[in-house]
């Protein structure tokens, strides 16, 4: 067993130990500093070995909020894509599926989450996203919208709540369905305590306004009125397949597509076939 393994096994548990101990005297801190770690990610800022694939294209800085919203623009003249990626990623994990979307005319444009790649915020969040979603909303009128597991999610939390009338087409990859549940495997992973756990969510509908139970995906998707497919694993274990169920159940206007065998990122030829079929034909 390796360092990093044990890094990956045990940290989170001794800073889930910690937060038990703090929230014996002071649990408001104790949440605080849970929730913290939560929206901040370890890694996806822009690494020097991928500037190179960045350069293709022409970087736009947008604004939501007072936050810059880092965008990426291929400049060709075809249809609009905007792609948004996951956790803990930037615009470079869209390499490979933009490769094969680059064989045609498409307007290709990338944008950075939150808090990552060259985005502005030293948090995330999935109202946060939707936020930046929707000044590339505003900017390029998409007509086609690609999103990855909370790019995916964040994607759907947009049109729902901001109702883009550009967007043609939506492609819905490894999204989650519930905060809730998110936040769960959060607990799950460090270790908290059920007392802990019922403070954080009350801190949640604190800062955000509506309950934890409110930022669920597929209740976003009853408001999309746009066709779309959602892809997912079967054997995903970041974001169970049920999920993925729950919101084609709630989407009238979609159609789910399973796989096997690819796990969480979905980085396959088949699945960019799907993509590109689906964009191009219906």
């Amino acid at each position: 067993m390796d360092i990093e393994h044990l890094k990956v096994k045990y940290i989170p548990k001794i800073i889930g130990s910690g937060l038990n101990t703090m929230g014996l005297l002071a649990p408001n801190r104790a949440v605080s500093i849970a929730l913290d770690i939560f929206r901040t990610p370890r890694k996806g800022k822009v690494e020097p070995y991928q500037k190179k694939f960045l350069k293709n294209f022409k970087q736009v800085e947008l604004s939501f909020d007072n936050m810059s919203v880092a965008t990426y623009d291929n400049g060709k003249s075809g249809q609009k894509i905007l792609l948004c990626h996951g956790w803990e990623s930037n615009s470079y994990r869209w390499r490979k599926l933009y490769r094969e979307l680059n064989k045609h005319n498409y307007n290709i444009i990338l944008l950075d989450a939150p808090a990552h790649g060259a985005s502005g915020s030293d948090k995330f969040d999935g109202k946060i996203y939707a936020g930046f979603i929707n000044a590339a909303f505003n900017h390029y009128k998409p007509e086609i919208l690609i999103g990855h597991s909370v790019g995916a999610y964040s994607a759907i939390y947009a049109m729902s709540e901001y109702k883009p009338k550009s967007i043609q087409k939506v492609v819905i990859l490894a999204s989650p369905d519930k905060l809730i549940d998110i936040s769960e495997r959060y607990f799950n992973m460090i270790g908290l305590n059920t007392r802990l756990r019922k403070k954080y969510f009350t801190k949640i509908e604190t800062m955000f306004g509506m309950p934890a139970n409110f930022y669920n995906a597929a209740d976003f998707a009853k408001d999309i009125r746009v066709e779309g497919i959602i892809i997912h694993d079967k054997g995903d274990t970041i974001n169970l397949y049920y999920e993925a169920e729950a919101i084609h159940q709630s989407w009238p206007k979609s159609r789910l597509i399973s796989t096997s065998g690819l796990g969480h990122s979905l980085q396959d030829e088949s699945v960019y076939n799907i993509v590109l079929d689906y964009i191009s034909y219906g």
